[in-house]
């Protein structure tokens, strides 16, 4: 399962929010008193774009892509906690392979792509440079095709009662 970094829960976030409100109008209310006015709008203003990206931060932490990886089939399940697989992607194991794509850019991101048979499927946009690095590795190992030599057993975690959204 990869999921964003939600570092605050919903209830956190809004208290967060809720108390940059009380803060930002309480020094809006008395510069407002001394006859500077004009930093209520400006005031509003911040708080709603704060707020805005509050909500979005929140929305986007329920986001969750599941990876389920059977004999013959990788299938990719998009969708959001609490309301279920919105999209799925199934791959033929054996032809997939994953690609870890620099961004346009000198600084962009990299980009984390499934690609089989000419269907290209980004994964892991939630994730730092580092962690799409090193989900690359652990996709490589579990997808290795059956002509290949397979990794350990212990190398997969599967000795150590492990699944892989634990490792």
């Amino acid at each position: 399962m990869i999921s964003p970094n939600a570092s605050l829960s919903a209830r956190q976030a809004w208290l967060f929010m809720g108390l940059s409100a009380a803060l930002g109008l309480g020094i809006a209310a008395v510069m407002a008193w001394h006859g500077l006015w004009l930093v209520l709008p400006f005031t509003g203003l911040e708080l709603a774009a704060l707020g805005a990206a509050v909500y979005v931060s929140v929305r986007r932490n329920a986001d969750r892509e599941v990876l389920v990886i059977t004999p013959h089939v990788l299938r990719v399940e998009y969708g959001r906690v609490g309301s279920g697989a919105t999209a799925v992607v199934e791959l033929t194991r054996g032809l997939t392979r994953v690609l870890l794509e620099p961004g346009a850019h000198r600084h962009d991101a990299t980009r984390l792509v499934l690609s089989c048979a000419g269907q290209r499927v980004r994964i892991a946009a939630c994730l730092t440079d580092e962690e799409r690095a090193g989900l690359a590795a652990r996709l490589k190992q579990l997808l290795t095709p059956a002509w290949c030599p397979a990794p350990a057993a212990a190398d997969l975690g599967s000795a150590h009662g492990l699944s892989f959204g634990d490792r």
